[in-house]
């Protein structure tokens, strides 16, 4: 049988690379080997995807700016015509801000401030800002998208204190904000803080990796319909929360994109979200599909 084709999807997530600079305790650590994609490999997998989208997510775990051989693998993407946005904890951007802003394949990059107040002995607040209101100025000029992104928040029912307030206040210095951020600032919503920068805050996320609770079986999600992941192996997984590989679905240096989203499993979970069935235990598990 010859397997159908896809609508494209409105990203693709592309692991680059699963090692990181910090240890943060809202973030998934992984069993799997820790590796760098090597640049052959992604050419192969740019050529692999090719008509399956238009935009390229350079993340699932992981620190991208990490990767020695970046700029090659931005240069790939302008090449493939592909727009890029990466995800960063924005500790290396003095060290990559030339190499990214002279690449036209990005488009955006977020960066999680919610990972600097997390780590033991870090440098102040101002000293960490610095090099982001650094990437902030140059980018101007750009047309880059950047997003600032709190995802730490404690429970609303805790009743404790915000741990962003310090952080915060140097944004609105350096904004020249006329009101304080905090009185601004809804979970789940972003501010525009000036043109093309955004600020967002949210909840702390929990990964669906076991031993994560079943939340029930019924449910639907976007994975496997407006994006997939490939993670730094090659493996291709449905979503970009599966960071440990608990549905895989094939490699993409073994088969093509479209035999691996047309394989039964697939096809199955596919079907499942269209009927609100949730097919597979990670999906279970997964706390951000009840938001749809």
């Amino acid at each position: 049988m010859i397997p159908r084709p896809l609508k494209k999807f409105k990203k693709i997530y592309l692991e680059i690379t699963n090692r990181c600079n910090l240890s943060c305790s809202f973030c998934h650590q992984s069993d799997r080997p820790k590796a760098f994609m090597r640049t052959e490999d992604f050419r192969a997998i740019l050529g692999k995807i090719e008509g399956h989208t238009d935009h390229l997510a350079l993340h699932v775990l992981g620190e991208p700016l990490l990767h020695p051989e970046l700029g090659e693998l931005l240069a790939l993407c302008q090449e493939h015509h592909l727009k890029v946005n990466l995800t960063t904890n924005g500790t290396l951007l003095p060290q990559r801000q030339d190499l990214l802003l002279a690449n036209p394949a990005l488009r955006q990059v977020n960066i999680s401030l919610h990972s600097f107040s997390e780590q033991d002995g870090a440098p102040s607040h101002s000293g960490y800002l610095a090099g982001i209101f650094s990437f902030i100025r140059e980018a101007e000029a750009t047309g880059l998208l950047i997003s600032l992104r709190f995802w730490n928040l404690p429970p609303t029912d805790t009743g404790l204190p915000s741990p962003n307030a310090p952080i915060l206040k140097v944004l609105e210095d350096f904004f020249a904000l006329a009101e304080p951020l905090a009185t601004r600032l809804t979970p789940g919503h972003g501010l525009t803080l000036a043109p093309r920068v955004f600020l967002s805050q949210n909840g702390r996320f929990t990964w669906p990796h076991a031993p994560a609770p079943d939340l029930g079986d019924k449910g639907t999600c976007r994975g496997l319909r407006d994006h997939v992941a490939i993670l730094v192996d090659g493996t291709v997984v449905p979503c970009c929360l599966d960071a440990e590989a608990d549905i895989p679905l094939g490699n993409i240096h073994a088969q093509s994109l479209t035999e691996i989203l047309n394989t039964p499993r697939a096809t199955a979970i596919r079907t499942g979200f269209t009927q609100r069935r949730l097919t597979e235990s990670l999906c279970r598990r997964c706390t951000f599909r009840q938001s749809f």
